[in-house]
């Protein structure tokens, strides 16, 4: 009798030692215990107790960007390994971007991650052209666009996913749509260089619903109206230049704009009310992940920045033109085009525009002509020729007062013939001015080295001023370091586009992640090969990056990098 009490007594006994064990534990065993968790056992120990969410805090105490590639040829083996390796650290979601190749189902993916990573974790996921990434089993940094094996020897790979989580205390993030009404009867197709585009217009009034949605948010979020950052995809059969121009009006020099600008995606707002649901009739024609400071962020918690640099793959050929007739094929979206040379008064069919540049003295002149035959004869893959239209605009948002925007859209050149010049897209007037444009990689290369050199001299100056603060004997906990980083890199560039500048043809590996490998070895770093690059930041790193103050602003490239760094500096201790 006595030893079944003792038995009976012995569980109850034991708990309360366990309990007081627990209570007695070394903070920094338990933080060291915590920090060794997956991230959805380091949820649940949380919630164990106050003591162990404060360790928590301590071990979460600074932002995260968590990233992993997948090539393996199931979508769903790939799924896993990603979400293995992101989530086998504590982190707590505060947003999650993937991109996917050919084979994923976009339902099933969405749904999988909506049940990771909760239901108010925002998330964006899209189709591309190719990824950037650390592989979740070797680690190994690849830049993969999917190929047949047989595009200048490339390396035969047909699918595979990025995925991104991450995790910025002192911020709020959102999935902001911009929602148009259904286009019944309008398939999509998938988006090659081969295929015209043919894109619709998407309603004024809708567009600035979209961009007050994304002030509303910012302000109720910081008390400003302007975000930090905003990552955005479009879909590939919208027209996104009126979009990034009213978005480019009314917001401030100090947001930053990245994204793809022709993409096929879907999305989850943590907001409910923001989703698209079978049973509304609208769809979304973009996509905006808004990044907005917490005004109510915890007291210790430092400063996230996001810095922009752009890596230039075009280079302007021959005279300035003036549009002298404009004709629209709605039905193609293709605008057809005669032409004045700048200060001559003849009025240029399309055979003759091109005609002028082919005879203009340029390093660039036989390309241009290969190029022209190509694209009338062989329908080659790439469309590497295009004008730029300086377009001046009257530009307004709701009942803002309009604001004359001057700003570079680029065409993709389709042909030319004894009547017009043939060029994708809409939007050209008569009177507008343009030029021609050739991607080049001998101006891609160099101005990624550009960027290679900024970044460095930004991490040079960074730890120079943390070196001078400790020197002095005063406490650096306000040093600046970079976290994370994005690239948004067009489909036309990589290996394929780099290795003509070879004699042999051998490759060039990595040459768009270089720039960020070189000076941030370890730090995460994720990307997409995009049909269209987005980019719009008036505070770029490089010189020659951006555009300078005053001179015209080109905000959706071609044959392009953009580059978005994240920091964060420690909060000062008083």
């Amino acid at each position: 009798m006595e030893n079944k009490k003792r038995s009976s007594a012995s569980p109850s006994t034991t708990n309360k030692k366990e309990s007081k064990g627990f209570c007695l534990m070394n903070h920094d065993l338990l933080q060291n215990i915590l920090s060794r968790l997956p991230a959805a056992s380091f949820a649940s120990a949380a919630c164990v107790s106050k003591a162990w969410n404060a360790a928590c805090n301590r071990v979460l105490s600074r932002p995260k960007l968590s990233s992993a590639i997948s090539l393996n040829p199931s979508p769903r083996v790939a799924l896993q390994e990603v979400f293995g390796k992101v989530m086998s650290e504590p982190i707590r979601p505060h947003f999650a971007m993937a991109s996917v190749g050919p084979g994923f189902h976009f339902k099933d993916v969405l749904q999988f991650m909506v049940e990771k990573l909760g239901s108010r974790t925002p998330i964006i996921l899209s189709s591309v052209s190719g990824i950037f990434g650390r592989d979740a089993l070797t680690h190994e940094f690849r830049e993969v666009k999917w190929t047949n094996g047989n595009v200048d020897d490339e390396v035969s790979t047909y699918t595979g996913i990025v995925l991104n989580v991450g995790y910025v205390p002192g911020l709020k993030v959102e999935a902001i749509p911009l929602l148009q009404q259904k286009k019944f009867g309008f398939s999509k197709r998938k988006l090659t260089w081969r295929t015209l585009l043919i894109c619709q217009t998407p309603q004024g009034s809708m567009i600035d619903k979209f961009v007050m949605d994304i002030k509303s948010y910012t302000s109720s979020m910081s008390g400003c109206t302007s975000p930090l950052a905003i990552i955005m995809i479009g879909d590939a059969d919208v027209d996104q230049k009126p979009i990034i121009e009213k978005l480019d009006y009314a917001m401030s020099m100090e947001t930053i704009i990245v994204g793809d600008e022709r993409g096929q995606f879907v999305y989850k707002s943590g907001d409910v009310s923001r989703n698209v649901s079978s049973s509304l009739k609208c769809s979304p024609d973009a996509v905006a992940l808004v990044f907005a400071r917490d005004r109510d962020k915890a007291h210790g918690v430092g400063d996230i920045e996001f810095h922009f640099a752009l890596s230039n793959g075009v280079t302007a050929i021959g005279p300035r033109f003036k549009a002298a007739s404009v004709k629209v094929r709605n039905s193609e979206s293709v605008t057809w085009l005669t032409a004045k040379r700048e200060g001559q008064q003849e009025v240029l069919d399309g055979q003759h525009i091109l005609d002028h540049i082919n005879n203009e003295p340029s390093p660039f002149r036989t390309e241009v002509l290969i190029h022209y035959t190509d694209i009338m004869e062989n329908h080659t893959e790439y469309v590497d020729l295009y004008i730029g239209v300086t377009r001046l605009r009257n530009c307004s948002v709701g009942s803002d007062k309009p604001r004359l925007m001057t700003s570079l859209a680029l065409h993709g050149v389709v042909g030319g013939d004894e009547e017009y010049l043939y060029v994708d897209g809409v939007g050209i007037r008569t009177g507008d001015y343009f030029q021609f444009y050739l991607s080049d990689p001998k101006t891609a290369l160099p101005s990624c080295r550009n960027v290679s050199s900024t970044l460095r001299n930004l991490k040079l100056e960074w730890d120079t001023k943390s070196a001078h603060s400790t020197s002095a004997g005063i406490n650096a906990t306000d040093k600046k370091e970079i976290f994370g980083g994005f690239i948004f890199s067009c489909c036309g560039r990589g290996d394929s586009f780099f290795r003509h500048l070879n004699v042999d043809r051998s490759p060039f590996l990595n040459v768009d992640s270089s720039p960020f490998l070189e000076n941030f070895p370890g730090v995460p770093l994720a990307g997409i090969f995009c049909g269209g690059e987005i980019g719009r930041g008036y505070t770029s790193l490089t010189a020659h990056g951006g555009q300078e103050e005053g001179s015209v602003r080109c905000h959706l490239h071609v044959y392009s990098t953009v580059y978005l760094v994240m920091s964060y500096t420690t909060p000062e201790v008083h």
